[in-house]
């Protein structure tokens, strides 16, 4: 039995793609949200709805803990009679360590992922880090689940301050550009649809040859810019309007940011236990 506690944007997503990639039946998932409304959709498809965080972690051998950090304190408590020795915990709580969380719950075996916005339609990335207890064994089961929300990728728990920023927070400075793209092809001439199109399937096929070829995207960069040609003229644009520049610095703000979080959200729940 898997329990996912929180039914948010993360939480509904980790549910959905659980049923439609029939990962798991609905019979086989047990969730709960403080929002009952949250719930009522995934009832209807036979998911069992608890009624409250420690029924999910009495039935569940598997949790999900997918509310916002600043719940954690209060979950927490809700759920610190529960004996989770036989248990694996996964959370999607930024800056709440894997120390903390045992420390709160008694469990050895904690998972932190920090899944990103396309996983919802399966093709998302999702940053893992394990806690010592695992076997690798259990990573290879708990990887075959996580599949269904796209393609996992193991760090140091240390590092995900860093997945916050590329990943996490990556997909919107990604619809930022793409937007910015279409709105040139308006400026061009084209209708919305046309310049839609033309830039989706571009971003889509220059990021599927850099993962098929596995080339540095400098070599790509060069194969189509000829001397006192048109691309040489738009890179030599962006270089001057200091593009690449403001990506590498909105990256490492979002960074910053990340790892203050790592650092307050625990030190601030330190003495809430």
């Amino acid at each position: 039995m898997v329990g996912i506690i929180g039914v948010g944007n993360i939480g509904s997503i980790i549910v959905e793609r659980l049923l439609e990639t029939g990962k798991l039946d609905p019979d086989e998932l047990v969730i709960y949200d403080r929002s009952l409304s949250k719930t009522l959709k995934f009832k209807d498809k036979g998911v069992k709805i608890a009624s409250s965080s420690s029924e999910v972690c009495e039935e569940a051998q598997l949790v999900f803990l997918a509310v916002k950090p600043q719940d954690a304190a209060e979950l927490f408590r809700q759920i610190r009679s529960c004996n989770f020795d036989a248990k694996t915990i996964i959370s999607t709580m930024t800056g709440i360590t894997i120390e903390k969380i045992q420390k709160a719950t008694g469990c050895k075996r904690v998972v932190r992922i920090m899944p990103n916005v396309p996983s919802a339609v399966g093709k998302g990335v999702i940053g893992v880090a394990y806690s010592a207890a695992l076997t690798e064994e259990e990573k290879i089961l708990l990887k075959q689940l996580l599949d269904s929300l796209g393609k996992t990728v193991e760090v140091r728990e240390k590092d995900l301050a860093a997945v916050t920023a590329l990943s996490g927070s990556g997909p919107a400075f990604v619809f930022v550009i793409v937007e910015a793209l279409i709105d040139a092809g308006l400026r061009m001439g084209l209708s919305y649809e046309v310049a839609r199109e033309l830039v989706l399937e571009t971003l889509k096929g220059s990021a599927e040859l850099l993962q098929l070829r596995g080339n540095h995207p400098g070599e790509f960069r060069h194969l189509v810019t000829s001397p006192a040609g048109t691309t040489i003229e738009g890179i030599f644009s962006l270089e001057r309007e200091g593009l690449r520049g403001s990506l590498m610095k909105a990256l490492w703000d979002t960074f910053e940011k990340a790892r203050y979080f790592e650092n307050y959200e625990n030190e601030n729940n330190a003495d809430k236990d």
